[in-house]
């Protein structure tokens, strides 16, 4: 066996070996040799063919013991095949110590604590490896507010009656960005992936020149997750303070 089976063998070891619930009680359960397999393929194809330092195996060693260490014992169940493989495979080329790393971790403790694995949708690891480390803090920001964030839009109408907009004043936050800037953009991409929507709190305020016209308009919106959203955001350990 070479080194590279023997590290991904090892790894694959730290993960737990033990059917969900919902396995268990089926007539054709899986046996615990079936399933470690399976653990140690989606180990081996997530870290090869590659030759990892020693630094790099120690790095993958750490990443595996935290996420594991963070279920219970008395709950850890086999994290699916499809979430392990695609997280590993992620995280060679994410930098140790940030936000997007750390939802990784999350992800994989979810996908083998029994009473979490509902939310581990395998899609949740291809949408954090889109992510940048400034939209990552914002779906946190967001999750963690003490109340619903607003959006206030504005629009004005142009001579060909069509509108443009532009954001008149919003919550989302930007302090800590590492671009600022992007903020409006990270905020499109954010509803684009399916993670938040905004929704309307109030109805629209035309804004009308002197002669009574209206020439545009303010538009209010409050910031939800979507159901996936919720889903994505428990799985990745920031459950939204407030949803409604």
């Amino acid at each position: 066996m070479s080194a590279e089976d023997e590290f991904a063998k090892e790894i694959a070891k730290q993960l737990p070996v033990k059917a969900a619930y919902k396995d268990a009680i089926r007539p054709a359960a899986r046996q615990t040799g079936e399933m470690a397999e399976d653990i140690i393929k989606a180990v081996r194809l997530a870290l090869f063919p590659i030759q990892l330092a020693a630094m790099a195996q120690d790095r993958f060693r750490r990443f595996v013991r935290h996420a594991v260490d963070r279920v219970p014992v008395e709950n850890r169940v086999t994290p699916p095949a499809q979430i392990v493989g695609p997280v590993l495979e992620a995280i060679r080329y994410e930098p140790e110590g940030t936000a997007i790393e750390e939802m990784f971790s999350e992800l994989l403790s979810t996908s083998m604590h029994e009473d979490k694995i509902k939310d581990a949708h395998p899609a949740i690891a291809l949408i954090i490896k889109q992510l940048s480390s400034d939209e990552a803090k914002i779906l946190q920001a967001i999750a963690s507010a003490p109340r619903l964030l607003q959006l206030v839009l504005r629009f004005e109408f142009r001579g060909d009656g069509l509108a443009t907009n532009s954001v008149e004043r919003t919550e989302i936050p930007t302090e800590g960005l590492v671009f600022p800037e992007n903020a409006e953009m990270y905020r499109d991409r954010l509803e684009r992936l399916g993670l938040i929507r905004f929704d309307a709190f109030k109805s629209m305020e035309p804004i009308v020149d002197g002669d009574g016209q209206q020439t545009g308009g303010y538009n209010f919106f409050v910031i939800k997750f979507t159901e996936f959203g919720l889903t994505f955001m428990r799985a990745c350990g920031t459950p939204p303070v407030v949803t409604e």
